[in-house]
């Protein structure tokens, strides 16, 4: 599998979604009860949070969920055109 390149808004919700997790998710449940939960792996939480791939737009939807958020306010980008396109 090829290395994945993260463009700077990328790199931004990464950051923004590990910050989360420490401050308001992590002291609730593990990163394996998150990603059962949600239907994700522990490891793709982690390659989030390790820059290693994109945040998904799974991934974002889950974090507003369990924060009682919408997926904007964690990705001002989220509603754009061809956001999750290839």
């Amino acid at each position: 599998m090829g290395k994945i390149k993260l463009t700077t808004h990328d790199v931004s919700i990464a950051v923004s979604l590990k910050n989360l997790w420490y401050r308001q998710i992590r002291p609730t449940m593990t990163q394996a009860q998150f990603a059962q939960k949600y239907g994700f792996t522990q490891n793709f939480i982690s390659q989030v949070f390790n820059y290693h791939t994109r945040a998904s737009h799974a991934v974002i939807c889950a974090f507003a969920k369990e924060l009682s958020s919408q997926p904007v306010a964690i990705d001002s980008l989220f509603n754009e055109p061809g956001r999750f396109g290839k």
